[in-house]
């Protein structure tokens, strides 16, 4: 069998042109943008010839998505930290994706949280979530194919990884607006790209970390790290605002973040 796994956000969706889209009146239109876009790059990836699509709701805590409304060939993946999620996993891919935090002309750039997070590096070079993801799934022998985003977030990915499909659904305007393509190109976008990535992925590198790893968080504010000493195993503190870690090896998608 030959499977590709989605991961979805939500800043990086079509049609997500402002940053009250992320709450309130907003909210619930960007999320069905969100089904449209997963459905675009689950049909791609059955172009290409895959058996079967996992996805994963990936934005804050997941409940994004009704399922129901999404492609009933797909499957849902609940439990992202399991491992075996890659058995038969020939390909990897992104919808929604943003730039990093710090990231210039990058729409609601950010790395984990916005509101805490002021940067992340793994091995002292600054990251952002696409590279937590090509880590994870690399360490698992499996390539990220494609990145659905804001231009600034694909270029991140094709930056790391050589040859990585894109679709740019918009370009900002500072970090709070962006300009969209519409609905239907946005789409085309998407499927086009999820199958040329997947039909390409025995050409597409993995990008893997060397290990031992070094994981950092900077915060905004040393009372982020208050809060952290003593709860979260592993991290030590190493000044007023940021944390650390070394990790062996990368086994489950925690081991590269704070969840």
């Amino acid at each position: 069998m030959k499977k590709a796994i989605i991961m979805t956000d939500l800043e990086g969706i079509s049609l997500v042109d402002t940053a009250d889209m992320m709450t309130g009146d907003g909210y619930d239109y960007a999320c069905r943008r969100l089904e449209a876009d997963l459905n675009a790059a689950i049909a791609g990836c059955f172009d290409a010839g895959v058996d079967a699509v996992w996805y994963v709701d990936g934005h804050g805590g997941g409940k994004n998505i009704y399922p129901a409304n999404i492609d009933p060939r797909a499957f849902q993946i609940i439990d992202f930290n399991d491992p075996g999620i890659f058995d038969d996993c020939i390909a990897y891919l992104e919808t929604g994706l943003h730039a990093k935090a710090g990231t210039l002309n990058a729409f609601l750039d950010h790395t984990q949280s916005s509101a805490t997070v002021h940067d992340y590096c793994i091995n002292g070079v600054a990251c952002g979530e696409f590279a937590q993801g090509a880590a994870y799934c690399g360490a698992y022998g499996v390539p990220f194919v494609m990145v659905s985003g804001d231009r600034a977030a694909c270029g991140e990915a094709a930056a790391l990884v050589p040859g990585i499909a894109c679709a740019i659904v918009k370009e900002a305007r500072g970090r709070n607006k962006a300009v969209c393509v519409d609905a239907r190109e946005a789409e085309k976008r998407i499927r086009e790209a999820a199958c040329d990535g997947v039909e390409r992925a025995s050409q597409i590198g993995l990008w893997t970390i060397d290990c031992p790893a070094e994981i950092r968080f900077h915060f905004h504010h040393t009372w982020y790290c208050d809060n952290m000493v003593g709860t979260l195993p592993g991290w030590r503190r190493t000044d007023g605002r940021t944390v650390v870690k070394t990790i062996e090896k990368v086994v489950t998608y925690r081991d590269l973040n704070l969840c």
